[in-house]
Order: C-alpha cells, then sequence, then structure tokens
C-alpha cells in the first residue's frame, strides 16, 4: 500500500508570505520617522489593499479599525507602492506615537491575506542636553573643560544635529559640543536639535561660568565704594578731632570762672593790703579807749559845743 505524505515546509511558505521590519526605532519627538518595510506574497496574487495599525488602537491580525494607514482610505500617511515597498513614513512624530507597528496586506484571493507579526516598535522621546565637566564638585571656573552631548533617552546615536545658544545657530554638526578651556563669555542657554528640523529643539540648559577673577566693571565698582567708605570716615574722624580742639579751652574757661565764683568774698577783702590797714586801725582805736575822771568829761563835752559852734558860725559867715 502506497502511503503518500504531504510535508508542508514552513521555510517555502514563509518565503512567498513575509513582512520584513527594520530594528526598534527610537524618535525624536517632532521628526519624519521612516519605517523601512519589505513584503513578499505569491505571484499568482493581485495586492488589492495595505493596511498599517498599532498595537495601542488595534490588536492581534490589524482586523479593526482605526488603522494608521488604508491605501482605501488614502489618508495623511504616506505609503510608497503596492508591490513590494511597504515602508511609511510618520510626519511630526510625537509621543502619543510609542506603540509597536504591523503591516498587514490583502491580495484577490479569498486566503490571500498577511500580517506582519510581531512588527516594529517606536519609541518617542525628547532630545536632551547633557554635560559632563572635568571638575566634580563646586562650580565651573574659567580654565575649566566642559562636554556638552545632545542625547535622547532611548538607544540609538544621532547623526548630524544643530546645536543654539540663547536660541541662535552655532556652527556645530557633531552630537558633542567640547569646551577645551571655557570662559565666562561661554555662559549661556544652550539647545540642540536634529539637523534641519527645528521642531525636534531640546530645552535650554544653562550654562554658568563663575568669573573668579571678577570682571573689570565690578572691580571698579568695588574700588570706589571702598575709596568713599575711607573718605567719609576720614572726614568724619577730622571733624570730631577739630570739634575737640575748640570744645578744650572753652572748658578751661568755663572752669575758671566756676573756681572765682566759688571763693568767698570776704575772703577776696581780707586779702587784700587796705582790708588789713583798716582792720589793724580799728584794733589801735578799740584798744586807745580809756575810761576818764568825770571832770574830764565834761571839759570835753564844753570843748566839743565850742568846736561844733564855731564851725556853725563860719559856715554862717561864709
Amino acid at each position: 500500500m502506497l502511503q503518500i505524505i504531504l510535508l508542508l515546509l514552513p521555510a517555502v511558505v514563509s518565503d512567498q508570505w513575509s513582512v520584513r521590519y527594520p530594528p526598534s526605532i527610537c524618535a525624536a519627538r517632532g521628526s519624519n520617522v521612516t519605517i523601512n518595510c519589505t513584503f513578499t506574497y505569491p505571484p499568482e496574487n493581485d495586492i488589492k489593499q495595505v493596511l498599517w495599525c498599532s498595537m495601542r488602537s488595534n490588536k492581534g491580525k490589524c482586523h479593526y479599525q482605526p488603522y494608521v494607514y488604508d491605501s482605501e482610505a488614502n489618508n495623511s500617511q504616506s505609503f510608497q507602492d503596492k508591490t513590494s515597498n511597504c515602508s511609511l513614513l510618520i510626519s511630526n512624530i510625537n509621543q502619543a506615537h510609542s506603540a509597536e507597528y504591523r503591516f498587514r496586506f490583502i491580495t484577490n484571493k479569498e486566503d490571500g491575506r498577511w500580517t506582519g507579526d510581531p512588527g516594529v516598535n517606536i519609541s518617542v522621546h525628547d532630545l536632551g542636553v547633557s554635560m559632563c565637566r572635568s571638575r566634580e564638585n563646586g562650580s565651573t571656573i574659567p580654565g575649566d573643560s566642559l562636554i556638552l552631548s545632545c542625547t535622547l533617552n532611548c538607544s540609538g546615536n544621532l547623526a548630524e544635529v544643530q546645536w543654539f545658544k540663547n536660541g541662535d545657530p552655532i556652527q556645530q554638526s557633531e552630537p558633542v559640543l567640547t569646551f577645551s578651556r571655557i570662559t565666562a563669555k561661554d555662559s549661556g542657554n544652550y539647545s540642540c536639535s536634529l539637523r534641519n528640523f527645528k521642531t525636534t529643539v531640546s530645552e535650554e540648559f544653562t550654562v554658568y561660568i563663575e568669573d573668579v577673577a571678577g570682571s573689570p566693571t565690578v572691580l571698579i565698582i568695588v574700588v570706589s565704594l571702598f575709596s568713599l567708605v575711607f573718605i567719609t570716615a576720614s572726614v568724619m574722624l577730622i571733624r570730631r578731632r577739630k570739634a575737640k580742639t575748640q570744645r578744650k579751652p572753652m572748658e578751661e574757661r568755663e572752669e575758671a570762672q566756676d573756681s572765682l565764683y566759688s571763693t568767698p568774698q570776704k575772703t577776696a577783702y581780707t586779702n587784700l593790703p587796705e582790708a588789713k590797714d583798716v582792720q589793724q586801725e580799728d584794733e589801735v582805736e578799740y584798744s586807745s579807749v580809756n575810761i576818764k575822771p568825770k571832770e574830764m568829761l565834761q571839759m570835753s563835752a564844753n570843748t566839743e559845743q565850742q568846736d561844733d559852734s564855731t564851725i556853725y558860725s563860719t559856715v554862717m559867715n561864709g
């Protein structure tokens, strides 16, 4: 008895029905991303419809809407052709486009349908600027070396980029910006983007270079302030010394007057020579008083009366 065994050759079938995707794609937000893709099918089939779907909004074999691309719907996405090139262009990609993408094609045969599974993963990130410097601790000062790198937070090397300083383009296309001996003039806000895609520009990264020596303007201001303080202090010191010098004679005069008025008048008069003579005369007169007999007192009284009348008459005749 003859037995016929039919062997299915997956390799042959796979060669006839296949979709080839690129490796995972790391994309910068705002850029244009092309998914390079090719597909094959048996020659007796004719392509009727091609589809691209995202696994964020679809599942399985891309049987359901919505589609990223539908050749019959003629949407905004661009599809190359319907023969073997299934590359897809996504313009101005953003984080919402991060997903797994699969390609599906339908032929004119009833069983001529195929979906490439698994698909290709796209990861969308913002560009960023990172810094590497020679000084590990503290601030960066003139003379230090500094390296700025334009990076994506996913695998993949950037080819050409555009650097900006304070929003103005810099003639530098390498992803790495190197300062061998940085100066204070290099301070500023740095950003980068993909070449010819300013929509991918990163957030600004501030570089501040501390000028240890200080700028001439700052030095002049400091010296001027110091001179002003010194002159002001000198003027105040001179005025204080002058006021103190003028105050000292006045205080001496006031002390002299106070000592003069504080001396008793009696003491002042008793120190005069005339006062001493008067005092001595009084003492002589008082010491010459004697008690006389009665007769002598009467004689003396008569004599005084005669003298008074003589004096009086003299005055009248005059």
